[in-house]
């Protein structure tokens, strides 16, 4: 009895016999002595490049002249990744302490093992073929953008920091990536009830402009950068504004003590953070002290009010002393001013009878406009 079997170009078969190993089968016609039904064949198409079969162990220690006959055979270590093109192209990668086969027909198979160790960075070359992969790729991908900067760990030990650009970073090498931004930012606390020297509560906001100057610094002495800042701020501005009076708050209300402004640069500095600008936003008094002071203000303005109409009727009263000395020793000014009121009543009647000279004429006309 015969067993004939045959292979397509473009697949293998692996044979075997009640349970045995035979052979693997390239594109041609087999013809195999013995019952047909004790053989049964396995067939793995060249399309997939792996060899996926639980044969491969087998094959590695009982027949590795039919392994290195048929596949491409990857093994990496404990500290190593294999990087697996398929004509040229990136087509796997291969985790530590892994084997794995491929058909070394028809495609041209090819891989460069990469120490874990040695470079846990992934080639720059190979980002895009990666990111290509996908997880597949086994690998962590970070994007840095400009103004910020990234600080590498690997088995949670702080390696470097990374300029903006793209990276890539084995997975075996258990890395995180942790993005710091180094742009200027501004942090606001608001509704902090202050008690002023003079037993006033007073609610302020305040304000404070910062940048991380050293993220390294910063990343090991302070677990929140932004935390730690509010808290620093939170106490400097009780310390000032709890030494002065409402009227200096109210009078002072663009900045804080610049004693105790540069306490807070100082502190933050030591932990590589740069504090720039501090400034009290808003200051929101109850609303008894702000009808308080509104009264304050009234009285403030009356008072003015009242001051400059005292000296406008001083001057116009000095004014007519000094014309008033000045008819009295020139008549002709008097004249002139006779004349004056003239011109004015004339202007309010519609005719005018003259008898009995200018002071004739000036008595008529003052009984017209009474009439």
């Amino acid at each position: 009895m015969l067993k004939r079997i045959r292979v397509g170009d473009a697949e293998r078969i692996l044979a075997t016999r009640n349970g045995r190993f035979i052979a693997i089968l390239n594109a041609g016609t087999y013809t195999f002595l013995g019952a047909p039904w004790t053989f049964e064949t396995e067939v793995y198409p060249l399309a997939k490049a792996e060899f996926d079969s639980p044969w491969v162990n087998f094959l590695m220690r009982e027949r590795p002249e039919v392994a290195a006959a048929n596949f491409v055979i990857v093994e990496t270590s404990d500290n190593e990744v294999a990087l697996v093109s398929i004509d040229r192209k990136l087509a796997a990668v291969v985790g530590p302490g892994k084997r794995k086969l491929y058909w070394n027909r028809p495609q041209e198979v090819t891989f460069e093992l990469v120490s874990i160790k040695d470079s846990p960075e992934a080639p720059a070359s190979k980002l895009e073929a990666l990111a290509r992969l996908g997880a597949a790729s086994l690998a962590t991908f970070a994007a840095i953008e400009e103004g910020k900067t990234g600080l590498l760990f690997l088995n949670n030990k702080l390696i470097r920091t990374l300029t903006p650009g793209s990276y890539a970073f084995w997975n075996a090498a258990n890395p995180r990536v942790e993005i710091t931004d180094l742009r200027l930012q501004t942090l606001e606390i608001p509704g902090q009830e202050i008690l002023t020297r003079d037993k006033v509560s007073i609610r302020v906001n305040v304000a404070a402009d910062y940048r991380i100057a050293d993220a390294v610094l910063a990343r090991q002495s302070v677990k929140d950068v932004t935390a730690m800042l509010y808290r620093v701020l939170q106490l400097a501005i009780r310390q000032s504004l709890g030494r002065k009076s409402l009227e200096e708050v109210l009078a002072e209300k663009v900045d804080v003590e610049p004693t105790v402004a540069a306490e807070v640069r100082a502190e933050m500095l030591a932990r590589g953070v740069v504090v720039g600008t501090i400034a009290l936003r808003d200051i929101v008094l109850p609303g008894e002290i702000r009808e308080i002071l509104n009264q304050v203000v009234t009285a403030e303005k009356q008072a003015q009010a009242n001051l400059i109409r005292r000296r406008e009727e001083t001057a116009a009263t000095r004014s007519l002393l000094n014309t008033a000395k000045l008819m009295e020793d020139n008549p002709i000014l008097i004249r002139l001013k006779e004349l004056e009121t003239l011109e004015k009543l004339t202007s309010k009647v519609d005719r005018v009878s003259v008898s009995g000279g200018f002071d004739g004429m000036l008595t008529e006309l003052l009984s017209a406009g009474k009439r």
